[in-house]
């Protein structure tokens, strides 16, 4: 486990609050979590909230809100710092253009100077603000009125000696007028705690400042905000933490991750420790190895990031920095910084709770491959961290979270000198808002991903206005989860998937293979038997062809006349033959190529087509639900829509159809292209890339079954040879060629199910 910094001065202990809560998940309900996990932290004083859970007491005496005393006392050093030096300056800037951010400024140098007079025109001049902030008529605008809430209770809480009891009244009626306006409504309990809007900032930082500041003279809203956060949020964050990941996409998933980060800090400030699963330390791991070379990221649920202007990283909001800080982890920090920081209004926090002595730790130091596992079970692997790496993505998805998640279970992205297998659509342009027709019908549906369609005619999707894609069906009818009861209770269909194995090697640093197999069946309807993917990335290290993709699908449809469609999303248009395709990246300066080969179904049998262009870039059977951008806007911003895709199907009706394709990454200007052919060795098919030096070699059983059975197969050539066979019984396996007397010792352990190994081209016997 790694230790926190920048709270450590508190003197507080951090608490074995998560654990109780991590092992309960899988049977308790999220009350009764809350309150074991509660029991077994060393709080010094717990209450009850209004619904039985219990929360900690905040601690006598003022300021307690984002900082006690002890942290008062190095403020003179902090607005010193070097470090620190940037953030001052920006906040001093602030506080010239804008009221609250003045009052705020002003605030704190009160903590410092203990000036009377500058407390007392701070409260003088923080109480008309909140007075005068009205719930605007425009969308999302009480996260205006809620940011004020807690500019009101950084005064109330930090300028309390000098309060008169009229002001304290004003402040508080204001306070809880403010907390009406919440779309979580007051008391805070509308929404879900596990998506959406509530939470966000209005319970997990708004609400619960106030709260705390007002807590003396009105206890109710710190009880109702702490007790919903405890009862609800808690739980269902201490659970998904284990996967070292967020499911909310490239845009919202650091965003709100961010709020998540806030009650990590202001209950440690109160002398509670660490309330969070500490997992939660690994969960921007996430954005590092999905961030691209041109310091974008892999595209993922709903884009919002992609206004950012072309050429500009995109950024990862504070809660990152305070991960870093709170942990003394390095390479968040790093990876912060280069990311271009944050900013707004959220300024003062990183200045109160960044650890100055943190120094930062390259990337470069990260091994290319990582999992993030259940609930999510997605892999990223990738060739470097330089300009010239590639990166590809694969998802299983074993819950879909809704909300701004995609249903893009088994998709997958590729990303070399430019975005070449993508998520297509938008989340913004003329029919691109949350809701629109885009979004329902195509953007957030399976058919804008690199995954598997199996097309019922008849199907309906069960709510009013979402069209038949062929994809995924509606999680709950796409309704988000009010806690984590909701989420893991199977009747509401939250579970989506299974990781079957999972692994890279062998050397877990710089990988030549990456695997990741899962059971996708229950992302579907009843019109489906059994869908089944397997992904292997590999890391080719040949400066010409850098690394290959090997996808292989096992698909049952509940009827054989329902079609199976494979398929490939481009922004170019792509280049089809019979059995094989490419696609070029070559727009804003980008030069990265992909090229596709068919191994199944078989050349008699496959119909490979590209859809898009002009008319049907977002083309679903028939209708294209367009989405257009303001030529200006495209031009400088990173948006990357997408037009075209390649679908694969087979030509023939049948039950059970396999997919076998290699993808291989090079250069849009370089003519490589390696031979690629199937390998069949009975109850298993795979593929054999023949490269100039090395011949690569992936082996899977048809059934995705793992098996004790010997298998035989023949590589041609007179190469060396790099082998990797899948679907194997966890234990001690024997390699030996054809030929040889040498025996190979191999052991497949229970995650993979893989032996990887080297030899010479020729016929092989693998064996117990």
């Amino acid at each position: 486990m790694k230790t926190r910094r920048g709270s450590l001065k508190s003197g507080c202990v951090i608490v074995a609050f998560w654990a109780v809560s991590v092992v309960t998940a899988q049977t308790q309900e999220p009350r009764q979590m809350a309150g074991q996990a509660y029991r077994g932290a060393r709080f010094v004083e717990g209450i009850l909230d209004p619904d039985g859970a219990r929360i900690p007491a905040p601690p006598p005496g003022h300021p307690r809100l984002y900082l006690r005393a002890e942290h008062v006392a190095q403020l003179q050093q902090r607005l010193k710092d070097p470090v620190l030096r940037t953030i001052v300056e920006r906040l001093e800037s602030q506080a010239k253009k804008s009221l609250q951010s003045k009052v705020e400024w002003d605030a704190v140098q009160y903590l410092v100077t203990r000036s009377t007079g500058l407390g007392r025109a701070t409260i003088e001049s923080a109480l008309p603000l909140l007075q005068k902030c009205m719930l605007a008529d425009r969308q999302d605008a009480c996260r205006e009125t809620g940011r004020m809430m807690v500019t009101g209770a950084i005064v109330y809480d930090w300028c309390y000696d000098l309060l008169t009891v009229a002001q304290k009244e004003v402040f508080i009626q204001e306070l809880v007028r403010l907390a009406k306006t919440q779309e979580c409504g007051y008391p805070p309990t509308r929404q879900g705690s596990v998506t959406g809007h509530s939470s966000e900032a209005m319970i997990m930082r708004d609400m619960l400042s106030a709260g705390i500041a007002i807590y003396d003279e009105f206890p109710e809203m710190y009880r109702l905000a702490a007790g919903r956060f405890f009862r609800e949020h808690l739980p269902a964050r201490n659970w998904f933490y284990d996967g070292h990941a967020y499911h909310q996409g490239d845009s919202y998933g650091p965003h709100r991750y961010s709020w998540d980060t806030y009650p990590l800090w202001i209950f440690d400030r109160l002398g509670v420790g660490n309330v969070y699963n500490p997992e939660q330390a690994s969960v921007p791991y996430l954005w590092i190895y999905t961030t691209r070379p041109d310091g974008q990221r892999l595209r993922a649920g709903d884009t919002f990031a992609h206004g950012a202007p072309r050429g500009r990283p995109w950024g990862q909001y504070i809660g990152t920095v305070l991960t870093a800080s709170y942990y003394g982890d390095g390479i968040l920090l790093d990876q912060y910084e280069r990311q271009g920081g944050s900013g707004g209004n959220e300024t003062i926090f990183e200045f109160l709770w960044r650890d100055p002595m943190l120094q930062r730790k390259s990337i470069h130091t990260l091994p290319f491959s990582r999992y993030f596992g259940a609930p999510f079970g997605w892999m990223v692997a990738r060739t470097g961290w330089d300009q010239d790496a590639v990166i590809a993505e694969m998802k299983i998805n074993e819950y879909n979270f809704v909300n701004h998640q995609h249903l893009d279970a088994g998709a997958f992205q590729i990303y070399y000198k430019g975005a070449l297998a993508i998520d297509s659509g938008l989340y913004s342009g003329s029919s691109g808002a949350y809701g629109s027709p885009h979004c329902m019908n195509y953007y957030w549906r399976t058919i804008a991903h690199n995954s598997l369609l199996i097309y019922d005619p008849g199907e309906e999707f069960g709510r009013r206005g979402y069209g038949n894609d062929g994809g995924q069906r509606l999680p709950n009818g796409r309704s988000e989860a009010r806690d984590l009861s909701v989420l893991l209770a199977p009747e509401n269909g939250y579970h989506t998937g299974k990781v079957l194995a999972q692994g890279f090697g062998p050397d877990p640093q710089t990988p030549d293979f990456t695997l990741l197999q899962g059971e996708i069946t229950d992302a579907y309807s009843r019109k489906v038997r059994e869908v089944k993917r397997s992904f292997v990335f590999l890391n080719l290290r040949n400066p010409q062809v850098p690394a290959a993709m090997v996808v292989f699908d096992r698909v049952v449809s509940a009827d054989p006349g329902f079609r199976k469609y494979w398929l490939l999303h481009t922004l170019e248009e792509p280049h089809v033959d019979s059995v094989s395709a490419a696609v070029n990246c070559t727009q804003h300066g980008y030069s990265g190529r992909l090229v596709l080969d068919v191994l199944l179904p078989t050349a008699s049998n496959a119909h490979l087509a590209k859809v898009g262009g002009p008319g049907k870039e977002f083309w679903v059977f028939g209708q294209n639900y367009s989405n257009d951008v303001n030529p200006q806007r495209l031009k400088r911003s990173s948006i990357e829509t997408g037009a075209w895709r390649i679908e694969l199907s087979p030509k023939s009706a049948g039950a059970e159809d396999l997919f076998l394709n290699v993808m291989q990454i090079t250069d849009s200007q370089s003519s490589a292209r390696w031979p690629v052919r199937r390998l069949d060795a009975g109850e298993r098919v795979g593929c054999v890339i023949d490269g100039p030096e090395v011949v690569w070699v992936v082996l899977v059983r048809k059934d995705g079954q793992r098996s004790t059975e010997l298998s035989r197969f023949t590589v041609p050539g007179q190469s060396p040879a790099r082998m990797l066979v899948t679907d194997l019984w966890p234990g001690r396996w024997n390699a030996r060629r054809e030929g040889s007397a040498e025996i190979l010792e191999l052991f497949a352990n229970e995650d993979s199910g893989v032996a990887w190994f080297e030899g010479h081209t020729g016929t092989w016997i693998l064996s117990r």
